[in-house]
C-alpha cells in the first residue's frame, strides 16, 4: 500500500465535500435560507473525517517522520506550513459552528452571511491546502525520506486503517448521506 496515495484519495473525498459546500451555499443564497441540519452534518464530517481521520494520519505519521528526518526544510514546511494550516482549518470550523448556532437562533441577514462566509472561507482554504500537500509536501516527503522511513509510514498507516476500519466505514456512510441532504 502506498500511504501517500491513501492520503491523496482522502483529498479527493474532501474535495468533493468542499465542492458540495459551494453548491449548497449557492442553493442557500438563492433560497435565502440555510439548511441548518446540512451544515451541522457537514461540521461533524469535517471534524471527524477531514481532521481526526485524515489530518491525524498526516500529523502523527507522515509529517512526524518528515520533521524528524528532513532537517530545517522539513521542519519549516511542516511546523510553519501544514500544521499552521491545519489549525486555521480547525478555527474556521469552530467559527462555522458558532455562526450556524447564531443563525439557528436568529435568521438575520448578518448571521446568514456569517455562515456563508465561513463555508466559503473553509472551502478556499482547503482547496489551496490540498494543492500544496499534493504537489509539494507529499512529493518532497516521498523523494527525501529514506526507504526505511517510508516503510515505517506504510506500516503505521496500515495499522491506523485497520484499527479504524469501522470508523472509516461509518464516516463514508455519513458522507454519502450528506450528499443526499
Amino acid at each position: 500500500m502506498d500511504s501517500i496515495l491513501v492520503l491523496e484519495k482522502e483529498h479527493e473525498n474532501i474535495s468533493k465535500i468542499i465542492d458540495l459546500m459551494k453548491e449548497k451555499s449557492i442553493e442557500f443564497i438563492n433560497s435565502k435560507n440555510i439548511n441548518v441540519e446540512f451544515v451541522k452534518s457537514l461540521i461533524f464530517i469535517l471534524k471527524e473525517y477531514a481532521d481526526k481521520f485524515h489530518h491525524r494520519k498526516e500529523e502523527e505519521i507522515l509529517f512526524k517522520k518528515m520533521q524528524e528526518d528532513l532537517g530545517r526544510i522539513g521542519q519549516v514546511m511542516i511546523l510553519n506550513g501544514m500544521l499552521v494550516e491545519h489549525e486555521i482549518a480547525r478555527g474556521i470550523i469552530f467559527d462555522l459552528g458558532q455562526s450556524i448556532k447564531e443563525y439557528e437562533n436568529d435568521k438575520s441577514d448578518e448571521n446568514f452571511v456569517e455562515v456563508i462566509g465561513n463555508l466559503m472561507g473553509y472551502r478556499r482554504h482547503l482547496q489551496k491546502h490540498i494543492e500544496k500537500e499534493n504537489t509539494v509536501i507529499y512529493p518532497y516527503g516521498k523523494k527525501n525520506l529514506s526507504k526505511e522511513r517510508l516503510k515505517e509510514v506504510e506500516d503505521e498507516t496500515i495499522k491506523f486503517l485497520e484499527e479504524n476500519k469501522e470508523l472509516h466505514d461509518d464516516l463514508m456512510k455519513k458522507i454519502e448521506e450528506l450528499f443526499n441532504m
